[in-house]
């Protein structure tokens, strides 16, 4: 039987709200950023949002790898491809989605601070407090008893291609395997599941 893993499907409503409460919490502070990092692949859509709501144009990129296959991680958070831009007296914030083990976020930290920024802090949309790092800035905690893989909208098929995988489970009727991620995964049965799966079945959920 695979195991189960508790999962929550995230909604762009709530993703708006969350980013408006890390926009809030920023100009509260009074912190502005001259430039924005992204870390990819998370917290790239989390980044260009908040740049659009602080006003601010300089988006830049870093990628960290650190979970494999979905809710499972490479154990060790790595930089893969670096902050390639001059940030030498710059107020640097770094974005991503979510901290759940904090690794790739404090890995990013010194990597940044290691390219002579005036200053550097974070923010996620969500931020578990099981985590080695504490944001700056983030729109809701949760609490480690509450841990979820959180499904955001930019990985949601690739996330549910994942599960199905890990269900191990050779039937090619949609609804079956649509009520195992509902059983396993706690994932509703909802019609973009239910496409989702279909696809997946039929081989055009691509890679």
């Amino acid at each position: 039987m695979p195991d189960e893993i508790k999962c929550k499907v995230v909604t762009w409503s709530e993703i708006d709200h969350w980013a408006n409460m890390v926009a809030a919490k920023m100009e509260k502070s009074g912190y502005a950023p001259d430039v924005v990092v992204g870390l990819t692949r998370g917290g790239w859509v989390p980044a260009r949002i908040l740049c659009d709501q602080l006003v601010c144009k300089n988006l830049f990129s870093i990628k960290v790898e650190h979970w494999g296959i979905t809710a499972q991680t490479d154990n060790k958070a790595k930089i893969v491809q670096e902050l390639e831009v001059d940030v030498r007296g710059k107020k640097v914030l770094l974005v991503d989605d979510i901290t759940d083990t904090g690794d790739s976020l404090r890995l990013s930290i010194d990597h940044v601070k290691a390219k002579g920024p005036a200053d550097v802090k974070c923010a996620t949309l969500l931020h578990i407090n099981h985590s080695k790092t504490v944001p700056d800035f983030y729109g809701i905690e949760v609490k480690k008893e509450n841990w979820r893989w959180f499904i955001f909208p930019w990985n949601f098929k690739e996330d549910m291609r994942n599960l199905i995988g890990k269900l191990g489970c050779e039937s090619k009727d949609p609804a079956t395997l649509a009520a195992m991620l509902k059983r396993y995964y706690d994932i509703p049965t909802s019609k973009n599941v239910k496409a989702t799966v279909a696809n997946h079945i039929n081989g055009k959920g691509g890679k």
